[in-house]
């Protein structure tokens, strides 16, 4: 979205936050879902619903895997095999990020159930990548919630001003916006970077 990348502050960059499904991972779900959009519309909601419930801690992740499986028409296993065969790594980015961490701290902040981040990296990944690592479902709170951000900046060290966050989703970017921060709307790697080099050039 053309605008997203850019903000009136001008203040020096000093962290850079990542989602994770559809900027660090591939978004299996999320293609799971356009499918289904094509013959159930409803079913769309209701998995959005059950998602929402989950990244905020409100039931547990076994519970809404069977219903979002049921949803789907898979038995909880299907489900479970189909979302990790998706998930696929995206390594030019976490190489860049290891770059980066060299000169700016780094952060992830994803919309996702208690523990879904441990299941995905081991600690010394995270720890590889990662200064400040924030789970939803661990903080009660949830993209886009302004206080989430904030929260992620505050345990970065760093003001949101001096942050930039990207996300696959205009409307999380949108609400780190409103916190102070820029953000860059995440589509393809080779864009991100050209974006993202642009605002470091800033400040």
């Amino acid at each position: 979205m053309a605008g997203l990348g850019y903000n009136i502050s001008m203040a020096k960059t000093e962290a850079i936050i990542f989602d994770l499904f559809g900027v660090v991972l591939n978004d299996s779900l999320g293609q799971m879902l356009d499918e289904l959009a094509r013959t159930d519309p409803k079913g769309v909601v209701e998995v959005w619903d059950l998602i929402h419930q989950v990244s905020r801690g409100m039931i547990d992740r076994e519970d809404s895997n069977r219903q979002v499986a049921a949803i789907f028409g898979m038995t909880v296993d299907e489900y479970r095999q189909r979302v990790a065969a998706g998930e696929v790594r995206n390594t030019q980015l976490l190489e860049l990020i290891s770059q980066l961490r060299g000169t700016y701290k780094t952060a992830i902040l994803s919309n996702i159930s208690k523990g879904g981040l441990s299941r995905r990296f081991s600690s010394q990944e995270l720890d590889k990548y990662f200064d400040v690592v924030v789970g939803s479902a661990d903080v009660g709170m949830a993209k886009p919630d302004l206080e989430v951000y904030r929260l992620t900046a505050t345990r970065l060290g760093v003001e949101p001003a001096r942050c930039i966050f990207t996300d696959d989703k205009s409307d999380f970017c949108e609400a780190a916006i409103e916190t102070g921060m820029r953000a860059i709307h995440y589509t393809d790697f080779a864009s991100f970077k050209t974006q993202l080099e642009r605002l470091l050039a800033q400040g």
